[in-house]
């Protein structure tokens, strides 16, 4: 086949591919019906074959150039992420996060009291045996942290501090929510261990601190963002404990369906998760210490746990009832 004949006979699919892109060029994706996506498809594999065959019989240069060309832009179009769409933002937040918290309920629980037990057991362990903790933690590093609150915060901070401990509680907080998460992968036990460790450790340094003159200055730095930072703690491992057991527990689901809706559930548990510890981070920088009377502190601390109880157990109870009366919840949802 010569190149006149092989352009003559391949000729009115590239017009017809060309249409197509000049058709969907503004809106810079491709706007058509299914069927026209399928046909979109169609000609977009006949013009790569038609380059490589172009290529392999050595055509001229302007014709391989232009298959080139046209498969380039055909890519470009077809494989383009989809626009941006702040509704869907708005549904996550309003739907699908507390409606996910809500399905995993179990996991939730287990995650929130694999945290919380051993740092109420730290708590309670420093005021009867302080000795026994400090074979578990360092006394050193309590000893740094009663330090760090014994100035109290009536002076506050400046701003470019604030700031600049702002970007360090995001990195760290969230960093933590991603190793409860990604532990997970080994059947739960290591976001077992995560949540754990980090119950451990928090609840001794309160404990300590809590026996110190600087009890007060620590209580009243974590109690306004602690609501957010220490329930996001829990979710991110209650993810990973999702996203552990889902091979385990295919509830008689093929284990990769099983694992395929465990992680789409434990993705959005860590996003949520990491929502959370980011406004967290902001509340810590700026707000917890401040030299605002530690009324305001408490208070605020109490409408946030109020608000986290509210969102996360009773918001959009309607709407999100209206969703598992579906008939296909699992793909709805």
């Amino acid at each position: 086949m010569t190149a006149s004949e092989f352009v003559k006979q391949r000729k009115p699919d590239w017009v017809a591919l060309e249409q197509m892109l000049s058709a969907s060029a503004r809106a810079r994706r491709l706007r058509a019906t299914p069927a026209e996506i399928s046909r979109f498809a169609a000609l977009f594999r006949s013009a790569c074959s038609d380059l490589a065959r172009a290529r392999a019989l050595g055509f001229p240069d302007e014709i391989c150039d232009y298959l080139n060309s046209l498969t380039a832009r055909s890519h470009n179009l077809f494989y383009v992420a989809p626009p941006f769409d702040i509704r869907r933002l708005f549904h996550f937040f309003t739907t699908l996060f507390p409606l996910t918290v809500r399905r995993n309920a179990v996991y939730m629980a287990a995650g929130l009291l694999l945290f919380y037990a051993p740092m109420t057991a730290m708590i309670g362990l420093s005021l009867v045996d302080d000795q026994v903790m400090y074979q578990l933690v360092p006394k050193k590093m309590l000893e740094q942290f009663e330090k760090m609150y014994e100035k109290g915060h009536r002076e506050g901070r400046e701003a470019t501090t604030d700031l600049a401990m702002t970007g360090y509680y995001v990195k760290n907080n969230i960093g933590i929510a991603f190793q409860c998460f990604a532990a997970g992968i080994f059947v739960g036990i290591g976001s077992i261990f995560t949540l754990i460790f980090n119950g451990v450790v928090i609840g001794a340094v309160v404990g300590f601190v809590a026996q110190t003159p600087s009890s007060m200055n620590l209580l009243s730095f974590i109690v306004g963002h602690g609501p957010f930072e220490l329930t996001a703690i829990g979710i991110a491992g209650a993810a990973g404990l999702r996203l552990g057991f889902g091979a385990i527990i295919t509830r008689n689901r093929r284990r990769s369906e099983s694992l395929r809706l465990a992680a789409r559930d434990a993705i959005r548990l860590v996003l949520g998760s990491a929502t959370l510890l980011a406004g967290a981070a902001l509340i810590e920088g700026f707000f917890s210490p401040s030299s605002l009377p530690m009324a305001v502190k408490f208070g605020f601390g109490g409408f946030c746990a109020l608000f986290l109880v509210w969102y996360l157990g009773f918001y959009a109870r309607k709407r999100i009832r209206s969703l598992r009366a579906l008939p296909l919840p699992e793909a709805e949802a």
